[in-house]
């Protein structure tokens, strides 16, 4: 077994645990976004419709500090949380390489670790980028903003205490979902970066590194096109976590002349329509999606897209641009017309 099977299938592997795990930080951000919400409610104890408006300014200050308080805190334990983690994903990836190469393998340090990791830009969407800090700062004033602003409407409006407190409790599983989403994407973001930098301290052994996209129906178009794609360049090539919610991760490849052992053909999980099963890991998402079924391809791409991939020939990649940006139908018809005028769309 050559050393890239045997880091293909650790990695694959390490990616449940990775789930599992990302699992745990979002039940931790929802319980912490419940007990914000739940400290704010019971700070509405008088009858909105019956105080002046030095009150309600006082109130709303004091919703903000209640979120930016409680927020810091769940910060502060997630950061903390983080730092444990970075350090334990680049002794694994460092291991890893270690074990399954004939070469001396440099493991980078714990205090590098934690301070490229905090440093790093999440590049989240096409052009935009954030750190963890800025992204859980700002996620905490938004929904604390959002909270004080549902009073303040409330107020104007003439609304009662109790149908404030209802609108409140409206937006509770909303933003819990999205503090999960946010800790399950920067839990990704520490993962990869981890592993990006025991590849950037070991250049000379590592050639590039794969992309790995999930093969099932909520794979992003952003991550089907990529998955497969072997990048060299480490530094500037894209990495997960791609955009919110982004589960792909990537494998790196070692030069052949620190193999271990000849190729085999190495599998890989996909979840289509007739349930989980596993395909050689040659197979990306472009060539697994075009065995699917008709209904399958569209609820993965839409129903036009569908028909563009399949009967007009147009690959996923085409369906973003470069930096990522999924196009709508009218700015992929004016690149693609011949398609659009082959499968009479």
């Amino acid at each position: 077994m050559s050393t890239n099977d045997v880091i293909y299938d650790a990695l694959t592997r390490h990616q449940v645990f990775l789930q599992r795990y990302a699992k745990g930080r979002e039940r931790e951000a929802s319980a912490f976004v419940r007990n914000i919400l739940e400290e704010s409610i019971r700070t509405l104890d008088m009858d909105l419709t019956d105080i002046p408006v030095s009150v309600l300014d006082r109130v709303t200050m004091d919703l903000m500090d209640i979120g930016s308080g409680g927020y810091q805190r769940y910060s502060s334990a997630f950061i903390q949380e983080m730092v444990e983690f970075v350090d334990y994903e680049v002794d694994f990836n460092y291991r890893l390489l270690r074990d399954n190469v004939r070469a001396n393998i440099v493991r980078p340090s714990t205090n590098e670790a934690v301070g490229t990791t905090l440093a790093q830009i999440m590049k989240l969407e096409p052009r935009k980028g954030y750190t963890i800090n800025d992204s859980l700062r700002t996620f905490g004033y938004r929904k604390s903003y959002q909270v004080a602003q549902i009073v303040r409407d409330g107020y104007m409006f003439g609304e009662s205490t109790d149908q404030v407190t209802q609108r409140i409790m409206d937006i509770t599983g909303t933003q819990q979902r999205q503090a999960a989403t946010l800790a399950r994407t920067i839990t990704n973001h520490v993962s990869i970066n981890a592993r990006n930098m025991v590849i950037r301290q070991n250049g000379g052994v590592i050639q590039g590194y794969k992309w790995i996209s999930v093969l099932d129906s909520h794979t992003s178009l952003i991550c089907a096109s990529r998955d497969g794609t072997i990048y060299e360049d480490k530094d500037s090539n894209p990495k997960p976590p791609a955009h919110f919610n982004c589960r792909s991760t990537i494998a790196f490849i070692v030069d052949g002349q620190y193999d271990l052992g000849p190729d085999k053909t190495s599998r890989r999980p996909a979840d289509g329509p007739r349930g989980g099963k596993t395909v050689r890991d040659t197979t990306n998402y472009e060539k697994w999606l075009r065995r699917q079924p008709v209904a399958f391809q569209e609820e993965v791409l839409g129903k036009a897209k569908a028909t563009l991939f399949r009967r007009g020939n147009l690959s996923i990649g085409r369906f973003v641009d470069d930096s990522g940006k999924v196009l709508s139908l009218q700015e992929l018809r004016e690149l693609e017309p011949l398609a659009f005028e082959q499968v009479g769309l």
